[in-house]
């Protein structure tokens, strides 16, 4: 039986939803921890977003136990396609130098 709400496009979504919602927060963490210090904090902006690329394995453990996989393969295919654009912005920095 599939499971409702078992489509590629709702991974797709997800994928995008969760690494948004993910960076923002990672930007509001680095705030908060710069007011709290006292001093600048910062994290650069390549990091935080290949941190909220990876905060994607926790949806992709709830398709996988509810047995979703067509939404996993929308998840697994909106993480490949967000790493190839941050190894394509940031690539070039880390590769030169």
């Amino acid at each position: 039986m599939i499971p409702r709400n078992d489509h590629l496009w709702i991974g797709l979504a997800v994928s995008v939803f969760v690494t948004a919602v993910a960076y923002f927060l990672f930007l509001q963490l680095g705030d908060w921890f710069s007011a709290s210090a006292g001093r600048s904090v910062v994290f650069k902006p390549r990091t935080l977003a290949l941190l909220a690329i990876c905060v994607n394995v926790l949806p992709m453990n709830v398709f996988r136990r509810t047995y979703r996989t067509r939404a996993m393969k929308g998840l697994m295919i909106g993480v490949m396609v967000l790493a190839a654009g941050w190894f394509w912005v940031y690539g070039r920095e880390l590769l030169n130098g």
